[in-house]
This record gives structure tokens, sequence and C-alpha cells, in this order.
């Protein structure tokens, strides 16, 4: 377990993560839920993601220009801060459609802080270490999510949306703390803008398109849970299920930790294999106790999966004659245009189709799990 934990910027990035994870599992795992449950139709919640993600997208650069400044926790602190607003209105449902247009700026803004990990991993974590580490970090965020799933399910049923709100909060700003041990300074020797997306009109990297390709996961990853919330039509049973399956990530992960820093070409050839089958599972079967079933083990090797490919992603950054903190940007800027352009297509399309648009959603991850492997091994070569 040396290897872990050596450095005590790892275990800080831990528990950094566990709190963001644990104040982030109303918006990650239950977002797309309250909003259904809160009266708003499934074309318009596609149309709310979409945006919001435009507007991470065009923020994101603000991380190197912010932490150039101020550095990277108090960016953390900033985007922590919207990502609490879009707590409160999450839980007070009543005002949401008054409030659309802050509720999508606030979520929005969230995003300022997403190259954050990446960056913290390309200056901390050694190379020989990245798959044992990138497993540990998803314990951790698992970890977080299931016990807050557990806090977030009982604040639901029980409507004690103060006391969830509070908690919610606090781990949200314990993770500026812990994120604030191992701080720096990002250098910005350029416009972050300009230089952003000069890289992503110009550049032919696949590390863009591997990014931009993630975008069917991220869809994927937030729209799953409504779809079993759809077909049980029992938030405590949807809520049951969401926390064993959390639970039984934690072996999945662990394992392929080790394994990627043997072999990441195998590792990733493996649970793209996997993760293509599982997905394919929900387009085959409309049995509620089979869909309950795959959800969990979706859920599994989307963690094992997520550490295998963020692993690759990350020693492409290490590796890079780039700014790793100017590559960070870029990838989740590429994502969220991307995002931007799918969810809207989408939310057109549920407009005709209804709950359909699940197995489109559902079409997409797979081919972009196929894409992904293929530049992956191509950028590899390289």
């Amino acid at each position: 377990m040396k290897e872990y934990f050596y450095k005590k910027e790892y275990r800080y990035m831990y528990l950094a993560k566990v709190s963001y994870s644990f104040g982030n599992a109303l918006i990650e795992t239950f977002g797309t839920v309250m909003l259904y449950k809160n009266g708003i139709q499934i074309w318009l919640i596609l149309l709310i993601y979409g945006l919001r993600f435009g507007i991470t997208g065009i923020c994101t650069p603000l991380f190197v220009t912010i932490s150039a400044k101020i550095g990277i926790a108090k960016c953390v602190l900033l985007s922590n801060i919207f990502s609490i607003v879009s707590a409160y209105m999450m839980l007070d449902g009543s005002d949401i459609y008054r409030n659309i247009v802050i509720f999508i700026l606030a979520m929005g803004l969230m995003g300022i802080s997403n190259p954050s990990g990446d960056a913290l991993s390309s200056k901390y974590v050694d190379t020989e270490y990245r798959g044992r580490f990138n497993s540990f970090l998803g314990i951790s965020k698992i970890a977080g999510t299931a016990i807050a799933s557990c806090l977030v399910a009982w604040g639901v049923v029980t409507e004690n949306n103060i006391i969830l709100f509070s908690i919610i909060a606090i781990f949200f700003l314990l993770e500026y703390i812990f994120i604030r041990k191992i701080d720096y300074k990002v250098e910005d020797n350029t416009s972050a803008f300009k230089a952003s997306m000069e890289y992503i009109l110009k550049s032919k990297s696949r590390y863009k398109i591997i990014y931009a390709y993630r975008t069917n996961h991220i869809i994927e990853r937030q729209f799953v849970p409504l779809y079993l919330y759809v077909v049980l039509k029992d938030f405590q049973l949807f809520s049951s299920v969401i926390i064993v399956s959390l639970l039984l990530q934690i072996i999945t992960v662990a394992l392929i930790g080790k394994y990627s820093d043997k072999n990441i070409t195998k590792a990733n050839q493996l649970v793209t294999i996997i993760k293509t089958i599982v997905t394919g599972v929900f387009l085959c079967t409309k049995n509620k106790v089979v869909i309950s079933l795959n959800k969990t083990l979706n859920d599994n090797f989307e963690k094992v999966y997520e550490t295998s490919i963020q692993t690759s992603i990350q020693n492409i950054i290490r590796e890079s004659k780039e700014n790793n903190e100017l590559l960070s940007a870029v990838g989740q800027m590429s994502l969220c245009f991307t995002e931007v352009i799918v969810f809207s297509i989408l939310a057109i399309m549920a407009t005709f189709m209804g709950k359909s648009v699940f197995y489109i959603i559902f079409v997409l991850s797979i081919v972009s799990t196929i894409a992904i492997n293929l530049n992956i091994k191509r950028a590899s070569k390289k």
C-alpha cells in the first residue's frame, strides 16, 4: 500500500476527492432525477445540461488565469460556491422554473475548476504509480458518493432539506481546505482563452479528440440514473440500487489500478470490451430487475473504465511538450463544446421521441467507447 500514500500530495488529493464527491453527490448522481421529480420534462433537462456545459466550456480557460493569480485552491473555492448555489436551487425545486437562467449559470460556473484534477495529478503523480493513484482516487470518490447518497436519499424522502444542504456545503468547503495544502500558482505566460482556442482549432492532437468522444460517456453517466428512476418509478428503490452499486465499485476499481500500471494497453482493451457489452444490455431489455442489475454492472465498469482511460490521458499530458495546465483546460473545453452540440440534438430528438431518446444515448456511448480505444492506441504509438 506504500505506493498509494508515500507522497503527502497523494493523501491530500484523496481527501479532497472524498469531500468533493460527498458534496457533489446530489448534483452528479441524483441531479437529473431531482429535476425530473420537480416536474421538468426530459427534453428540457437535456437542454439545461447542454447549456450548462456550454458555459463551462467558455469559462474553463479562466482556470488558468484565476489559478495563476490566486492559486488552484481559491479557484476551487470559487467553483464550489457556485456548486453550493446549484445544490440549494435543486433542493428548492419550487423555484427552478422561475430561476432557470440563474440555475443554468450556477451549474455552468461550477466547472471553472474542472481542469484542477488533471493539473494537480500531472504535477505531483509519478507515471509509474499513476494507475494505482487513479484507482485509489476512484475509491475515494466512490466512498464519498456512497455515504452522501445515503444522506441524500434520507434527506429527500424525509424532506430534511436544510440539514442536507448544510452538510453538502460543509463538504464543498472541506475540499478547498485540503487543496490549500498542496496549492500552487499556475504559470500563465499567454492569453489562456486564446491559447486554448488556437489549440482546439489548429492542433491535430488526438488528446482533444479523445475528450470530445468522452462527451457521450458523460451524458450516459448523467442520464442512466434518470433512466433507472423512470423504469422503477420508486425513489427509495432507486436510491437502494444506487448505494449498493457504489459500494461494489470499490472492489473493481481497486483491481484495475495495478493492472493499468503493468500494461495500460491491455487494460484499456479489456475495459473497452466489457463496457461495450454492459452498455449494450440497456438496448436489449425492458425488465426492471435486469435493468437494475445492469445499472450496478454499468456503474462498476464505468469507474474501472474511467480509471484506465484517465491514466492514459494523464500520461499523454505528462509526456506532451505543451503546458500541462493548458492541456487540462483544452481537454475540458473540447468535452464541453461537444456536449453543447450533442445535448442540443438530443433535446430536439426528445421532443419527438420522449423516453426513447435514452436508446440513442446508449448507442452513442458504445460508439465513443470503441473510438476512444482506437485513438488512445494510435496516440501511444507516436
